[in-house]
């Protein structure tokens, strides 16, 4: 089977360190390990940030000659026609108009990763975008819901082709990495960049929690940059005796799984966050997560058998969390071997591709 990878919000060779960027190369490799060929054109991006009509009416008419070159293309042989067009996360702030049109023309299936509805966004500054994913919503053969979120916004467009697909990681770097113990100090790592709002909230929710445990030893090491870290290293000024903390600025793919196996616990409480890949990659190499319950957080981490989840906005809940497992040796022994293999029976890119290759073979035209 050959099949089009496209995503109108991200260019999936693009190698930012973004969780788009990454989970946009995943899904071309879970396609690949599902046994499909896959083919990526180089095709307009349609993100419209800020709700302007007419950057939304210029990406639509990119998108429509894209089409028709593609399709022009095609009927020359000069690209092999395709046997499935799957696109990924299309939303009202990057709609698709390409994969409809050239699916439909193909009559081949269309196939929806990631996507999402927001019907309140209907006639308002991205009401062109927003029509324009609906319709693609509508039209698809597939939808793979990435989030239970997700799932109940789609269910109200296109019901019967919605499908559970939760994220999911290349885990071997995190998995084939040893871990190292520590000592009587409980080690806690957090991971994230500090360049919006949601993330800078993040961190002053876990500085605050951390300032109430006056009497519980704890390095913690934060890997991250942005335009927030000065404000943020401040939130970490005056923790209490016995608490250390040590910020890494931000660190490479190939250093991560080594700073993971050198932490006992991802402290993240993750506020507004989609869902987080490193909530993953974190339980892939061991660790516990102690985090929000946040409506992403879940759709990554199984609370109680992987993570401590806490109500979103509760800092003594998330301080009780940590002093637990800072307490309790066994419990953080019986999580972190759970986390281990939560991720890879359920959530690695092996997983991921034999689920794919199930759920494309029900998708028809």
């Amino acid at each position: 089977m050959r099949a089009v990878f496209y995503s109108p919000f991200v260019e999936a060779s693009d190698t930012a360190p973004s969780g788009a960027q990454q989970m946009a190369r995943l899904f071309v490799r879970a396609l690949e390990g599902a046994g499909i060929d896959v083919h990526i054109p180089v095709l307009p991006t349609t993100y419209d940030g800020k709700g302007d009509a007419i950057v939304q009416a210029d990406a639509r008419r990119r998108s429509d000659d894209a089409a028709s070159l593609l399709l022009a293309q095609i009927e020359r042989g000069d690209i092999a026609k395709p046997d499935l067009w799957f696109s990924y996360h299309v939303y009202y702030k990057s709609p698709d108009w390409i994969g409809p049109k050239v699916a439909r023309a193909l009559s081949i299936p269309y196939v929806i990763a990631e996507g999402s509805h927001a019907p309140k966004r209907k006639g308002g500054p991205w009401a062109l975008s927003h029509d324009a994913t609906t319709e693609a919503l509508s039209a698809a053969n597939l939808l793979l819901a990435m989030t239970a979120f997700d799932r109940v916004c789609l269910e109200w467009i296109n019901p019967s082709r919605v499908r559970d697909f939760r994220p999911f990681i290349d885990a071997s770097a995190f998995l084939d990495v040893v871990r190292n113990d520590g000592g009587a100090a409980l080690r806690l790592v957090a991971v994230a960049m500090m360049r919006n709002v949601r993330k800078r909230d993040s961190y002053r929710a876990l500085a605050d929690a951390l300032k109430t445990l006056h009497h519980v030893p704890l390095t913690l090491k934060v890997a991250g940059d942005g335009k927030f870290r000065t404000e943020i290293e401040d939130y970490f000024h005056g923790l209490p005796k016995g608490q250390t903390v040590t910020f890494l600025g931000a660190v490479t793919r190939e250093r991560l799984p080594q700073l993971l196996a050198n932490a006992d616990v991802l402290a993240w409480p993750g506020i507004g966050e989609a869902y987080g890949l490193s909530y993953l990659e974190a339980q892939a190499a061991g660790l516990p997560v102690i985090a929000f319950r946040e409506r992403g957080v879940v759709d990554v981490t199984a609370d109680g058998r992987t993570a401590l989840l806490s109500d979103s906005g509760d800092i003594a809940a998330l301080a009780a969390s940590i002093e637990r497992l800072a307490h309790d040796v066994r419990l953080r022994t019986t999580l972190s071997e759970n986390a281990r293999a939560f991720v890879v029976q359920e959530r690695s890119l092996a997983a991921a591709s034999v689920r794919l290759r199930a759920l494309l073979a029900e998708a028809r035209p």
